[in-house]
């Protein structure tokens, strides 16, 4: 019996239970009405067009990108179909995830060589998951996965939104979020809409006190990606706020603070009992130059390199000489200058989870991928939103949108924009 064939046993037995317990409304029916309450809900109809414009107009752009600018030479890096439409979700580190699925696990000891245990096993586990349902077309999968998960987000984000802005707001925060340049990941392979969907996921259920919830999005957010503990802390500020205006201690919500490190720990777990480390995942962030060199030399490099450049070459002369590094440069700028206005407007909480993600990366790796990381850090976009007159964020959310089709078509004909 195949994987694929046991998950249909399963799922089969599942149903046939759950009849049997109860009977009424049958599952396709209560299915149904959900569906339709939802389809008719407020925050699928602030979503929903939102969502397509965005994850559709990445893929389209990406696309014509590829059939028409092609690649740089010797940079496409593997290829699982000479079809270039259904070969768009094989691009950079998706052969990752791929390899994952595929071979496992694997360690050689050496940290100075890229290797898959860097990366953490929920995406992965679920594109190993839907893909025995499609055939193994597992980056098929994956990009399912990411787009699903994403749309999930977006919807966790609007209802979070909605709790502290108006409706015209909370949609105008949603379209910043989903039209950021750098939110092209969503639109592939990626950790980005698991990540996303868990952080919102969480912070919405504890800021309506349903800690279990939220417990169960820190767990989910731990086994997605290497700073998914990080939550914890954020998370921990809101129970402790909590418990000091209740003032009673209760431990369900201190749990929801514990259960991301549960995540971390659970796979280092595994990782000791496959490799005899538990720290491989951290060891193994030497090869992709992520080491900590001390805070005073991170922000030396971080800011004294970048001006003694622009001093050199002049502003216009370091954008046309660095222009990843200027892109990632502006998106630091714009997540380290909402973590202040973020914090006073929300509350300590949303402001924590925007520095604690932000700052480690930029004094670890520097600026490698910091337009990603901020695609997830959804405070900014919450204060965006509230800050930009109404009358402007047409004008805003429209360059956001150019932007991003500039990044689709750079990321997806292999152009180092990561």
């Amino acid at each position: 019996m195949t994987s694929s064939d046991r998950l249909f046993a399963l799922a089969t037995i599942l149903i046939v239970v759950r009849h049997a317990l109860v009977p009424t409304p049958a599952m396709p029916q209560a299915l149904w009405r959900r569906l339709a309450h939802f389809w008719h809900s407020e925050e699928r109809q602030a979503v929903w067009p939102a969502f397509v414009a965005t994850r559709l107009g990445v893929l389209v752009a990406g696309f014509l990108g590829v059939v028409t600018l092609g690649f740089v030479p010797g940079s496409e890096l593997f290829q699982v179909s000479p079809n270039p439409l259904y070969n768009l979700p094989a691009r950079w580190d998706a052969s990752w995830y791929l390899n994952i699925v595929t071979r496992g696990y694997e360690w050689d000891g050496n940290p100075l060589r890229e290797q898959n245990v860097v990366f953490f096993p929920a995406f992965p586990t679920a594109m190993r998951v839907v893909g025995s349902f499609l055939g193994r077309h597992w980056l098929s999968a994956g990009l399912l996965l990411a787009l699903a998960a994403t749309f999930g987000a977006l919807i966790y984000f609007y209802r979070l939104a909605r709790d502290l802005l108006d409706a015209e707001r909370a949609r105008t925060a949603v379209w910043m979020l989903a039209a950021y340049p750098f939110a092209v990941y969503y639109s592939a392979p990626y950790t980005e809409g698991f990540y996303l969907l868990g952080s919102v996921g969480a912070f919405y259920h504890a800021s309506r006190n349903q800690w279990g919830r939220a417990a169960l999005w820190g767990l989910f957010v731990g086994l997605c990606r290497p700073n998914g503990f990080f939550l914890a802390l954020p998370i921990a500020v809101m129970a402790l706020t909590t418990t000091l205006k209740e003032r009673r201690w209760s431990a369900l919500s201190w749990s929801a603070a514990i259960t991301p490190l549960v995540g971390v720990l659970s796979f280092s777990a595994y990782l000791y009992v496959r490799f005899g480390d538990a720290l491989v995942w951290q060891k193994g962030q030497q090869a992709w130059g992520r080491v900590f060199v001390g805070v005073w030399a991170g922000i030396s490099a971080l800011v004294f390199d970048r001006t003694q450049q622009i001093g050199q070459l002049g502003v216009v002369g370091y954008v046309a000489a660095f222009p990843y590094d200027f892109m990632h440069t502006m998106c630091a700028l714009f997540v380290l200058g909402s973590i202040w206005p973020t914090t006073r407007r929300f509350g300590p909480a949303y402001g924590l989870f925007t520095a604690i993600n932000v700052v480690p990366p930029l004094l670890i790796g520097g600026m490698m991928s910091i337009g990603r990381m901020s695609s997830v850090l959804f405070p900014a976009f919450l204060w965006l939103a509230a800050v930009v007159p109404h009358r402007h964020t047409a004008a805003w959310i429209a360059a956001a949108c150019v932007l991003q089709g500039f990044i689709a078509v750079l990321f997806f004909t292999w152009r180092p924009v990561f």
